[in-house]
């Protein structure tokens, strides 16, 4: 049975060792710093427009609530 010390070699160098403990948190929250930091850096104002406001009035309706 003859085997091939080449593939035996390339195989080991190809696999990696996991990563450290809690290195893949880090990289998730940084990411996530970056893209909030982002956001509040554009200053194009998206984040005051983007839902509905409290300021605003509902349409007038129909409905009379005074049973008349």
């Amino acid at each position: 049975m003859a085997t091939n010390k080449n593939s035996t070699i390339l195989n080991k160098k190809a696999s990696l060792p996991p990563p450290r403990r809690g290195q893949i948190k880090a990289q998730i929250f940084s990411g996530m710093v970056k893209f909030v930091a982002s956001k509040f850096s554009k200053g194009d104002g998206d984040l005051n427009n983007g839902g509905a406001s409290a300021k605003s009035t509902p349409p007038p309706s129909d409905y009379n609530s005074d049973g008349l």
